[in-house]
């Protein structure tokens, strides 16, 4: 069979390959300790889907039809009143579109933004979705090396000296995802007057903008709409990841040209979606919010102290939002002749823990394991970090 050549620059996603292991693993009733899929560990709300339901059969019709290329007009006042309320910044419907997942409003946004030879400046280590989809366009990444010693933030000298006159592009995950790391507001400061001055935009992708155990999220909208494309999803906060919705914050310009990307990709987002997040802003978002945050951040909590508690020389951050931890394994390993990827192979076939290899997230996170913090409970969290210190101490 032939290909295209230029599919080869997509490498497939190293946590879908992990998270088939640990589907295979399961099948032969293999007790996994679940560290690796970056998604919520709660169910959504329970009285939000009972409500969906009844939706579903008095108005099977609409909820099962085509909608508008951006959206249902409900949803999209939803979204621009809700965001309008967190944010401070009067958001209008018109700059809101609604898509299927953040990975639509990935590719869609760069689609409408790069052309061939173009500079897309971006962090490394950073969300995986980003680079192969540059790089399939054509278009050149230039990358800004972040480390756990500035707690995963670009110094700035360093962020202005990768601009250049070609860049149309600056990518900032916030926050992150594989790190945890939020990023400090002078940073997006820096990178939006930047951006003011080089005329380029940032994709400012804040899937986890609702997940914060302290401090609080700074939209960069705030400062300029012109040159900032806020991506969001219902992925996370409302643990809808498998409805695949999402939505972008953006200049009405733009949202106009992307409905024309959007109408060659899937038409509309998918419609049942669209109605149960209109239920989810309208009716249960705070309430839901108010019973998830702090289970999560005692999770985080027992993930943080068990790895500072059993792996002393490990160098991590106690991150303040998001559901990842992002610690650094190089001490250990190096004194193993070890790379990650064959330690998170082998964490897996032996220990039952699952984590993602941080250099599937560029090189900047060799030496490293993402950790996902939301699924278990505090006590299988606790066992789960001894079971890698435990195999550590055996090896060493």
């Amino acid at each position: 069979m032939r290909f295209s050549s230029r599919a080869n620059v997509l490498p497939g996603s190293r946590i879908r390959h992990v998270l088939a292991q640990v589907a295979e693993l399961r099948k032969r009733g293999t007790n996994i300790y679940e560290f690796h899929i970056g998604q919520p560990g709660l169910p959504p709300s329970k009285e939000m889907l009972e409500d969906f339901c009844k939706l579903l059969l008095e108005k099977s019709f609409e909820v099962s039809s085509y909608t508008p290329v951006p959206g249902i007009e409900e949803l999209r006042m939803a979204i621009s009143e809700d965001y309008t309320y967190y944010s401070g910044v009067k958001i209008n419907v018109e700059n809101i579109l609604v898509t299927t997942g953040s990975s639509e409003a990935i590719i869609g946004t760069l689609l409408c933004l790069l052309d061939f030879d173009d500079e897309v400046v971006m962090l490394n280590p950073e969300y995986l979705l980003y680079k192969p989809i540059v790089q399939y366009l054509g278009a050149k990444v230039r990358e800004v090396r972040v480390t756990v010693d500035n707690e995963f933030n670009p110094r700035e000298e360093e962020l202005k000296e990768t601009i250049s006159k070609r860049t149309k592009v600056m990518i900032l995950v916030n926050p992150d995802n594989p790190t945890g790391a939020v990023l400090r507001e002078e940073i997006i400061k820096l990178a939006i007057d930047l951006a003011k001055d080089y005329n380029f935009y940032i994709i400012y992708d804040e899937a986890y903008k609702h997940l914060y155990y302290e401090g609080y999220h700074t939209y960069a909208v705030k400062y300029d709409l012109e040159h900032v494309i806020a991506l969001n999803t219902f992925s996370k906060d409302p643990a809808l990841p498998g409805w695949r919705l999402g939505y972008i914050v953006a200049h009405d310009e733009f949202v106009k040209f992307f409905q024309r990307i959007k109408q060659y990709v899937n038409i509309n987002a998918p419609t049942p979606a669209q109605y149960l997040a209109l239920l989810y802003l309208r009716k249960y978002k705070r309430k839901y919010l108010e019973e998830t945050l702090p289970i999560y951040r005692e999770r985080r909590d027992a993930m943080y102290n068990a790895l500072v508690k059993y792996l002393p020389e490990v160098k991590v951050i106690k991150p303040k939002a998001g559901l990842f931890i992002f610690p650094n394994f190089e001490n250990y390993l190096k004194k193993l002749n070890m790379g990650d990827d064959e330690f998170a192979v082998r964490l897996l076939r032996e220990e039952n823990v699952a984590v993602v290899p941080g250099s599937a997230f560029g090189d900047g996170g060799k030496y490293h394991v993402r950790l996902c913090f939301a699924k278990e409970n505090p006590k299988r969290i606790d066992e789960g970090i001894e079971r890698i210190a435990k195999y550590l101490e055996k090896y060493l």
